[in-house]
């Protein structure tokens, strides 16, 4: 059963590679509004990916996560990230992109953005970590319940 997560993570990784690099081409440039609508559309798809890596690489070791929040919430349980308020953050600014076009808060999703690509290359390797372990144990890490083990 953990095989498709596996294979799931592996792909997920190769995008988001793929995708932060595009984010952080755009992230230094000068902010005129169409810097900004394209570093808030590259936003968007990065963050996806980035929940979406988080809760098939949790599934992958033994938890099923539905959505963003709860796929935060366990990948610090499975430390593939370590600063769950900025993911948190994040989330909410995300929230806003998809949801509601007002140019304030375009604005503000904007000046998010630039916080994403370093807590992505974290998670980034962290699960490569955690999954390149799988070649070197013949099966899923942590496969006990992150509650159990000792702090």
């Amino acid at each position: 059963m953990t095989k498709p997560y596996y294979d799931q993570s592996l792909a997920l990784l190769t995008d988001l590679g793929s995708a932060v690099a595009r984010l952080k081409e755009v992230i230094p440039l000068s902010p005129t509004r169409l810097h900004k609508d394209a570093t808030i559309k590259r936003f968007e798809f990065t963050f996806e990916l980035c929940w979406k890596l988080m809760q098939a690489t949790v599934r992958y070791l033994g938890t099923d996560v539905f959505g963003p929040r709860e796929s935060i919430r366990m990948a610090v349980r499975y430390d593939l990230i370590t600063e769950p308020e900025q993911w948190m953050n994040l989330l909410n600014a995300r929230n806003v992109a998809m949801h509601v076009y007002e140019e304030t808060k375009a604005d503000e999703v904007y000046e998010q953005a630039r916080f994403l690509p370093p807590l992505v290359d974290a998670l980034v390797s962290r699960a490569g970590k955690k999954l390149a372990e799988e070649t070197t144990t013949g099966g899923a890490v942590g496969e006990t319940d992150p509650e159990t083990r000792s702090e």
